[in-house]
């Protein structure tokens, strides 16, 4: 078992400042107010949303004029915060990386620093004309608290990522956005077996591996932060605790082996079987006990994103031509 405390913050900031860098500012200052309040959630994680620091600016020509590298001033003044909360923070924002802008996530570290960058993979053809310049890498981060990722809205449309991330042995995804594209990434959460924690302007919610929505708060009638001035904007807090040792698994040829598991483990795991899917989420609830463990004890236990794989090699070798996209790493 693996608890991990994941704090996801559904912010809109406020648009009626004209001048950008007066904007951008107020904008970081209410991204550090929300993390001032974090700390009675403890948190090991917390995301905000899509384009948090400059998402306001957004359609009004000023990407040029706020687009800030990473690490940066604003992410210097996250990483004072998350420092103070001992939690990683995913940090959404418009990167300058030399002549390149990109719509970027900085993660920051427990100790304040920049452990990293993602970029967004699949922006539209509306931000790429507007000069946005897609990302090449889907990185995996390994934390006190299991393997995390991220996506950032339109790529939660491609199947392909959310398959290399299992692949990865991603347990948690963190997915900034300014829209409502996640109804995807439920479905696809019980076949990848990580869990998604996802935040836009106005609501924030996480999906466990089972399909499952936990820590939902969105909508208007939902709580919102009253106790901070946010220059006319609003938030909300949504907090989660979940377990990062769960996992997908094919049933293979029968039952036999999650039959012994349970018989041999019984209240240290619990098995989630979706027969008509032909998968198993199974989770240690057991703090002396391992999904890597079982694997080894149990070598039926196969990841469904290995089986997959395997399929889909042997399909695409067998044949002189495949619709099956072919693997990350053979691309």
């Amino acid at each position: 078992m693996h608890t991990t405390r994941v704090l996801s913050i559904a912010l809109h900031n406020p648009s009626d400042e004209t001048d950008p860098d007066a904007r951008v500012a107020r904008n970081l200052d209410n991204v550090l107010a929300l993390l001032g309040q974090a700390d009675t959630y403890d948190p090991d994680f917390v995301c905000f949303p899509e384009l948090c620091l400059h998402h306001a600016t957004r359609g009004d020509g000023l990407l040029e004029d706020v687009a800030e590298p990473i690490p940066g001033p604003a992410t210097d003044a996250v990483g004072e915060l998350a420092r103070e909360l001992d939690s990683y923070v995913f940090l959404p924002m418009y990167e300058r990386n030399g002549d390149r802008l990109h719509n970027a996530v900085a993660f920051v570290g427990r100790d304040g620093e920049v452990v990293d960058t993602y970029r967004k993979v699949a922006p539209t053809h509306h931000e790429v004309n507007g000069g946005i310049t897609p990302g090449s890498e889907v990185p995996a981060w390994e934390t006190a608290f299991g393997t995390v990722s991220a996506l950032v809205c339109w790529d939660a449309q491609y199947p392909e990522i959310g398959r290399y991330m299992a692949q990865q042995g991603v347990d948690l995804v963190f997915f900034p956005t300014l829209g409502t594209a996640d109804l995807h990434l439920r479905n696809r959460v019980r076949y990848h077996g990580y869990h998604v924690a996802m935040c836009d302007k106005h609501g924030a919610q996480v999906y466990r591996p089972t399909g499952d929505v936990v820590a939902r708060n969105g909508g208007w009638n939902n709580p919102k932060v009253r106790d901070l001035d946010l220059g006319g904007g609003e938030a909300r807090f949504s907090f989660a605790r979940v377990n990062t040792d769960c996992g997908a698994y094919h049933r293979g040829g029968g039952f036999e082996w999650a039959r012994d598991l349970q018989r041999e483990y019984g209240g240290s795991v619990v098995v989630h079987a979706y027969n008509d899917e032909g998968v198993f989420v199974i989770e240690s609830v057991d703090d002396d006990l391992s999904l890597a463990d079982l694997e080894a004890e149990f070598p039926e236990m196969t990841p469904m994103c290995d089986y997959e794989d395997e399929a889909r090699q042997t399909a695409r070798a067998a044949a002189d031509r495949s619709p099956l996209l072919p693997m990350y790493e053979d691309r």
